[in-house]
């Protein structure tokens, strides 16, 4: 018997197969509907305190996002 990895296994490795199938769904969502879709998480996440963030680590992770945006607006 030979043992096959399921589809989006490959493609999200280290995840479930239920998290790997919301991933792969978001991925084809429009830029909107992922902002949209990530307010919601956001939204409905437990509070929790991960310590101070410093201005460099945010302005990184803000550099992130804008240019992973930039690349998505310019595929589309």
């Amino acid at each position: 018997m030979r043992l096959t990895t399921p589809p989006l296994a490959g493609k999200f490795p280290g995840v479930s197969n239920a998290t790997a199938k919301l991933l792969s769904e978001f991925e084809a969502l429009r830029v909107e509907e992922k902002q949209e879709f990530v307010r919601e998480v956001i939204h409905h996440l437990l509070p929790w305190d991960s310590g101070p963030l410093s201005d460099d680590v945010a302005a990184a992770a803000g550099d992130q996002l804008a240019a992973m945006l930039d690349e998505e607006e310019r595929a589309s």
